[in-house]
């Protein structure tokens, strides 16, 4: 359980106020986590919190407790406070969703701007938007989410985000590196087809005749093999030619040049 400053601004979260001051102190929830969460908060507090439950359509959690005579503020516990608020009026999407989604309801300007003030000390960049009956705070983006989740203690969920933004990161790196294989050898297939083609013409028309003998091996290789690379064709010649040599030699038998034994 967090320490009594916290543990006074995370109540007052989960109440909606921006303090607590003296007198008796009433929380409603319908999520029987949440009033047990909110029964040892009182309970560390020394509130002396009496609950009980009502079935209103769905079953109504109430609890009550009485605060002393003082004053309690958020100003020495602001994550603690954002985070009660996040238990009782915060949404966050699945972490597997393709939007992600994280946002605090606010029924109020002054819990609007408190939490807005809040996330900026966090320095979380939060959007606005006005709806019947109070704000709505949101977040979009998966870094910030993250990062917000474990500032406001929650390690799990937090985790779970890292986790797989991990996966997601390595299976979109895995894509990349197959679509630019896949690109390369179409590249390569079709280079090698169009080489085979031009051959043929020149061989049809007798240029063949005046090629080098190593011309020719590779003239060959290239016509049993059109989906070789040039690297592969220089490893295939006798002896083994570098890539370079490959398509300058290549280049030269494509434009007709000439070559006498």
């Amino acid at each position: 359980m967090p320490n009594p400053t916290d543990a006074y601004a995370e109540l007052s979260g989960v109440l909606g106020t921006p303090e607590i001051g003296p007198g008796v102190v009433t929380l409603k929830v319908h999520n029987v986590a949440m009033a047990r969460r909110g029964f040892r908060l009182m309970k560390l507090l020394a509130l002396h919190p009496r609950l009980e439950s009502h079935r209103t359509g769905r079953i109504q959690y109430t609890l009550k407790g009485y605060a002393p005579e003082r004053v309690v503020t958020v100003s020495s516990g602001a994550t603690s406070w954002l985070a009660g608020c996040f238990l009782v009026r915060g949404y966050l999407s699945h972490p597997e969703s393709g939007a992600a989604h994280l946002e605090f309801w606010a029924p109020d300007h002054t819990i609007r701007d408190l939490t807005m003030q809040t996330l900026s000390v966090l320095h979380v960049k939060a959007k606005v938007l006005p709806r019947r009956g109070g704000y709505l705070i949101y977040l979009k983006d998966r870094a910030q989410i993250r990062s917000l989740l474990g500032k406001i203690g929650a390690h799990r969920a937090m985790l779970e985000w890292e986790s797989i933004d991990v996966v997601r990161h390595m299976k979109n790196q895995v894509n990349r590196l197959v679509n630019s294989e896949t690109a390369n050898l179409r590249r390569t297939v079709e280079s090698g087809l169009t080489q085979v083609e031009i051959l043929r013409r020149l061989m049809a028309m007798g240029a063949g005749q005046h090629w080098a003998e190593s011309s020719k091996a590779l003239v060959a290789l290239r016509l049993q093999h059109p989906d070789w690379s040039l690297k592969e064709l220089g490893q295939a010649m006798h002896p083994p030619l570098s890539k370079s040599a490959v398509n300058h030699r290549m280049r030269k038998l494509l434009q007709g040049i000439a070559e006498e034994n």
